[in-house]
């Protein structure tokens, strides 16, 4: 890629490139602009393509770069994105895909914590205004993070005939079942130091996300889930009955497409096909609980618009192996690709993002036992000038 036909083309790309709006949160062509820019120069780099077209906004006088609304933004190693996207989503480990790559792990995962991020506000963009016209099918897929004293729930809700994955959140909840004399021992040195996980972290969780649901939906909300307790207490004691349809199944019935939970069970059971930290017995798990976070969220973006609803035919449904989910419910019009993926960058500030997930974008977790370095996004205006 570093041969000069190559520059030469990049180049090109960055001066026929059109800004769609300005990063400035301030400015009145923020949420899009229209010949609202001029160009402000080169400006010399260290790496491919080792010069960076500027744009100056006619607005609000600021100014910023080609590369603001591409991953490559503030990098130092060009491209990789996708080989790390489809290593990861492949189940191969963050230290292999680093290794194969011939970089360190910390490049590896940096990448992957913004392709979380700007996936995650790309998803709210084109979904945040569907409304939901079929039954939700709802479960949480239970894992752990850090160590198997802090085990979890990614709580999803998923559409009964698209499979398309509307919202996720996650619950930490305590360790449960048969544990030796020094598990036990652990286990109080831990709850005596952190504090116990909430006792009804389930049941806060999925109020979140029905009453996230139920504000999308029009009429009453048909929902499927297994028979947990805590899901009859939101439906029947924390929300309006009224709004449901509640449509319970036992988990103990057989798990093929037949069951009323299929959509949910296909999802968890290829999650833990392909993802490395949701497998059983690896030593891939995520070391904390917003690197889980970020990993579902990067299969969810997967599942939704990069590949079919199913890969082979089905008779009762011609086209699953045509369509992508985000296809059935009209939010795009093909099977989007890595780069039309991630083609323009979207901002905290143009989308309505709520508060669970916009921790997960800043990368805190307020019950974590172990630290994690949150990622700020600044304002405009802390960054001087120029972006």
């Amino acid at each position: 890629m570093n041969d000069e036909a190559s520059i030469i083309r990049q180049l090109h790309r960055e001066r026929t490139f059109k800004p769609p709006y300005c990063p400035n949160p301030a400015c009145v062509h923020h949420l899009k602009g229209t010949d609202f820019y001029y160009k402000d120069g080169l400006k010399p780099l260290k790496r491919f393509p080792y010069l960076s077209q500027r744009f100056r906004c006619k607005a609000c006088d600021k100014t910023f770069s080609y590369s603001f609304f591409f991953l490559e933004y503030r990098t130092h190693v060009w491209g990789k994105n996708e080989e790390i996207f489809f290593h990861h989503r492949r189940g191969v480990s963050l230290r292999e895909i680093a290794r194969g790559l011939g970089h360190d792990e910390k490049m590896v995962r940096a990448r992957k914590r913004k392709m979380s991020a700007w996936g995650l506000l790309q998803h709210v963009k084109f979904s945040g205004e569907l409304k939901i016209e079929e039954p939700i099918v709802y479960d949480g897929l239970e894992n752990f993070s850090y160590s198997q004293y802090d085990p979890n729930n990614l709580n999803h809700a998923v559409g009964k005939r698209t499979l398309f994955t509307y919202d996720f959140n996650f619950c930490p909840i305590n360790r449960k079942g048969r544990m030796s004399p020094y598990q036990v021992k652990r286990k109080a040195e831990l709850e005596k130091q952190y504090g116990a996980y909430p006792r009804n972290a389930i049941r806060a969780s999925t109020r979140k996300i029905f009453s996230r649901l139920l504000e999308r939906s029009e009429g009453r909300l048909v929902l499927y889930t297994d028979n947990h307790f805590q899901y009859r207490r939101v439906v029947e004691e924390d929300l309006d009955a009224k709004r449901f349809v509640h449509l319970k199944t036992s988990s103990k019935v057989h798990r093929n497409y037949r069951n009323p939970l299929f959509a949910v069970n296909n999802i968890d059971m290829q999650a833990r096909h392909n993802l490395a930290a949701f497998k059983r017995e690896t030593i891939a798990f995520s070391k904390h609980s917003v690197a889980m976070q970020e990993s579902f969220a990067l299969y969810m973006l997967f599942r939704n618009y990069m590949r079919p609803k199913f890969y082979r035919k089905r008779k009762t449904d011609p086209e699953c192996s045509r369509k992508s989910p985000a296809m059935y419910l009209g939010i795009t019009d093909k099977i989007l690709s890595f780069k039309e993926m991630y083609s323009e960058r979207v901002l905290p500030t143009q989308v309505k993002l709520n508060e669970e997930w916009r921790l997960l974008i800043e990368r805190i977790d307020p019950l974590s036992r172990r630290p994690i370095q949150p990622v700020r996004w600044p304002s405009f205006h802390t960054l001087g000038r120029t972006i």
